[in-house]
Parts: C-alpha cells; sequence; structure tokens
C-alpha cells in the first residue's frame, strides 16, 4: 500500500431521503449511523429544501450544524428527470412548459447553495423517449447498446438545453452533480462524458451510481467506467443490485456487497487516485423488517468492512 492510500479517508455521507424520517429526525441518524456528510431534498413532507424562505433556511442550516455535519448537495427534487428530450423544440425550448419550471426551480436551487455555501446542486440528463409515460419502449435497444444510442440529433438537443444549465451554474458560481439515472440520456459513463465534453463546462459534475450504470448493461463500470468519469466526480452514490435478465430489466437491490457491483476495486480506484469525493451510501433494497433504519445501517456497516479489507 502507497503513502498515499495509508492517508486517504473515505469521506462518508448519505441520502436523507432514504431514510424516510423528518428533517432533524433523519440528521440525528445521519450522525449516529456514521455520515459526516448529507445529500438534502426535502425539508417537509411537502416542501423542498430550496423552497424554504431565508429565515426557514436558516433553521436548516442551524440544523445541519448542530449535528456536526455538512451538506455536500442540494437535491430540488430530480430536477430534468421526467423532462422528455424528444418534446423540446430548438431554439423554442423555454416555451416548453415543464422544462421552463423545473429551470426556475433549478436556478432557485442553485440561489440557495450559493448562499448557504453548498458546491453543488443536483440535476438530471432528460427522459428517453417515453419513459415514465409508456413503460420503457427503448430499454432493449439501451441495454443491448450498453446505456443507449444519443443521435445526433438528440446531441444537439442536449447541448442546447444543457447550456443553459451550465451558463446558470456560472451565474451562481454552483457545479451542478448530474444524478446518472438509467432512464436519463446521461445514464453511463461513456454517455454522461460524451454530453459533458459536448457542452464543455467546467460546472458539470458526476453523482456515479455503478449500480445503476451496471444496470444499463456497463459491466466494466468499476474500471473504465471510473476512468470515463475521474475528471467528473462529485460523488458516489453507493447502492448494490442484481441484475436477472437485463434486457427485460429484470433487477433487484441488495445491501452493498451482495449485488453485482464491484465495491472492492470502485474503492480501491477512489483511494489510490486520491479522489476527493463523497461516498454518498443510499439503501433501495428492504430487509425482512422493512425498516429503512436498518437498511442504512446494514450498508454502512457492509462499506466500511469492504473498506477495511482493502489490500
Amino acid at each position: 500500500m502507497s503513502a498515499t492510500s495509508k492517508r486517504y479517508e473515505f469521506k462518508m455521507g448519505m441520502y436523507l431521503g432514504e431514510l424516510q424520517q423528518p428533517f432533524e429526525q433523519s440528521l440525528g441518524t445521519a450522525r449516529d449511523i456514521g455520515a459526516k456528510y448529507v445529500w438534502c431534498g426535502n425539508y417537509s413532507q411537502n416542501q423542498m429544501m430550496c423552497e424554504l424562505p431565508d429565515k426557514d433556511l436558516d433553521k436548516a442550516v442551524e440544523q445541519v450544524a448542530a449535528h456536526n455535519l455538512e451538506i455536500f448537495l442540494l437535491d430540488g427534487g430530480g430536477l430534468l428527470k421526467g423532462v422528455h428530450l424528444a418534446e423540446l423544440q430548438p431554439g423554442k425550448m423555454l416555451e416548453h412548459e415543464k422544462f421552463k419550471q423545473e429551470l426556475d426551480t433549478l436556478e432557485r436551487s442553485m440561489e440557495v447553495s450559493s448562499r448557504l455555501g453548498v458546491g453543488a446542486v443536483s440535476c438530471c440528463s432528460f427522459a428517453w423517449p417515453a419513459e415514465y409515460t409508456a413503460g420503457k419502449p427503448t430499454w432493449p435497444m439501451r441495454w443491448a447498446t450498453r446505456g443507449g444510442i444519443i443521435s445526433d440529433g438528440d446531441m444537439e438537443k442536449l447541448v442546447e438545453a444543457l447550456s443553459m444549465v451550465a451558463d446558470l451554474a456560472e451565474k451562481y458560481d454552483i457545479d451542478v452533480a448530474f444524478l446518472m439515472m438509467q432512464w436519463n440520456f446521461g445514464n453511463t459513463s461513456r454517455n454522461f462524458r460524451r454530453i459533458a465534453e459536448a457542452v464543455g463546462s467546467r460546472r458539470f459534475k458526476a453523482l456515479w451510481c455503478p449500480a445503476d450504470a451496471l444496470n444499463c448493461g456497463e459491466a466494466d463500470n468499476a474500471t473504465a467506467g471510473f476512468e470515463n468519469l475521474r475528471p467528473y466526480l462529485h460523488g458516489v452514490h453507493g447502492k448494490d443490485m442484481h441484475t436477472i435478465n437485463g434486457e427485460k430489466l429484470e433487477f433487484e437491490y441488495l445491501p452493498i456487497g451482495e449485488g453485482d457491483v464491484d465495491y472492492p476495486t470502485i474503492l480501491r480506484n477512489l483511494r489510490d487516485n486520491n479522489c476527493d469525493v463523497v461516498l454518498s451510501i443510499a439503501t433501495h433494497f428492504s430487509p425482512p423488517s422493512g425498516s429503512k433504519i436498518e437498511a442504512m445501517k446494514t450498508n454502512y456497516t457492509n462499506i466500511r468492512r469492504l473498506i477495511s479489507e482493502l489490500d
């Protein structure tokens, strides 16, 4: 083990929404389980944190600090996840009501993040055709091609739309960490990097989810996938899953270390390359008790064990 490896300390984080608790209670749970960094979205059942008035924002920040935690990512509610790229017209994108509305919310989340000193907001990279509305008609193609083929026309539209996001990020001096979801264009390391390079913004980062990339057929995401994303990494969204039948989108979520994701290689790559990223643990699987708290504790125990076993 190199001297750098011996000095490296994993920055342990957590997606608070996974706990399904009131905000302040979730902070206490996150601290007790071992998180130092949190990814915040909802403040209450009906209100996102980015929607709070200033006085309530100040209260929320005080609550986070009181639990010796730090916000590393502000989530506006899966922004642009459900906006269909196919519906956006070049040169007229702001006429699309849902896109305009979510772009405005994204700007508000950037304004809040800048005010609070949070370095990044989350965003998504638009839905593949008919995703969320008519099943998943493009899924077999996306599985067979390890993420899907982005046409020249779609790439032009992605660049136009996401350049607006990049301009806002520069305005507020904020990074944008893209959630690499299976259902969106930037779902794998290759697709994300193609989009990021085409837009050319220094503000674009990746919240890498190896499980979701693997579920898109990117079997080498722990190795080549890591190299593709290394210049863009903001964090790792840690969960695990097992693919039963990729073409038919049959899979199951499992505790970290019990699924198909090669976490030893991923953790070793993060350590050996001295990556300054947050390892944000999620769950998605459900233990027999159904408890989200138990699931999070299990994943924290498992990821710590995997870290301790690194050579």
